[in-house]
Formats: structure tokens, C-alpha cells, sequence
């Protein structure tokens, strides 16, 4: 997956949210957001991946683009604190920057996220209470999340 991948990933994504937008009924729409918040997560998890795989194509060895690619192949359930350590990890100033430019709001969408997408993956479905309303501002946070991500992690800031 490539950068171009991850549009096309969103505008799916866009576009799946705006077709459920259209659905009458709310218990169809809480079900399918139960599903948004799955593919919004994964969304998340590859963005990450890509970011850094982009930053560090051609800057790096292989052996080491093979490590990092490597460590971040199960690289999931992101979470403020995992997403801030993993910044440090490779550059206080990215987790620095990150802290400085994400609001309370992106951090807590980004947390509702990630337990509803546990208890869903792990089959406690009937358990979340997520509805599509809450789900449409969460990722569109999460988006905002993702530009921040994509200013910080580019090459031109090294």
C-alpha cells in the first residue's frame, strides 16, 4: 500500500459514510457503524505504516527499512500513549510536535475508537454503543489526527 493507496483507503471510506448517511433507519445505521469503526482504525494503522515507510524510503538501509517494517506489521490498537511512544521512538520532536498540535477532542475521539473497535474485533458487539452520529465525528477527527501525522512525518522535516 502507498500514499495514493491511503487517499483512495479515505475517499472509500468518505464515501461508505455518506451512502449510510442516507439510511433511514437508525439501528441499521448503529450496526454499520460498528463496521466504520473497524475500517477507521485500520485506516489509522496504515497510515502510520506508510508515513514512516515513506519517510525512511531511500534514507535508510535496507536492513533497517526491513526492522521498521518489520516492527510495524503488527502495529495496531493505537491509542494516544502507543501513537506518542512510537513518535518518540523515532524522534522526540515528532511526539513533541504531535503533543503540541493534536487537541484533547482528536486525542478522545481516537480513544472512543479504539475500545469500540476491542470490543467489537473481540466479539462484544451487543456491548458497544456506538451509533453512526458519533462515529461520523470520530473519524472526521481522525482525519484531522491524520493530517497532523502526514506534516510531521515528512522528510522535508529532517
Amino acid at each position: 500500500m502507498g500514499i495514493g493507496s491511503l487517499e483512495i483507503q479515505e475517499k472509500n471510506l468518505d464515501k461508505l459514510f455518506d451512502t449510510i448517511s442516507k439510511l433511514d433507519e437508525d439501528e441499521i445505521k448503529s450496526h454499520l457503524a460498528k463496521y466504520l469503526c473497524i475500517q477507521a482504525s485500520g485506516y489509522l494503522e496504515n497510515v502510520i505504516k506508510e508515513l514512516v515507510a515513506k519517510y525512511h524510503d531511500g534514507t535508510c538501509t535496507k536492513s533497517t527499512a526491513n526492522f521498521v517494517s518489520d516492527k510495524l506489521k503488527n502495529f495496531t490498537n493505537i491509542g494516544e500513549d502507543k501513537l506518542k511512544n512510537l513518535l518518540k521512538s523515532f524522534n522526540s520532536e515528532w511526539e513533541t510536535q504531535f503533543t503540541s498540535k493534536v487537541s484533547y477532542k482528536y486525542l478522545s475521539s481516537l480513544s472512543s475508537i479504539i475500545s469500540q473497535r476491542n470490543q467489537i474485533a473481540h466479539g462484544y458487539a451487543n456491548r458497544s454503543n456506538i451509533s453512526y452520529t458519533s462515529m461520523v465525528q470520530y473519524y472526521n477527527d481522525l482525519k484531522e489526527i491524520v493530517k497532523i501525522l502526514k506534516i510531521i512525518i515528512d522528510k522535508k522535516n529532517k
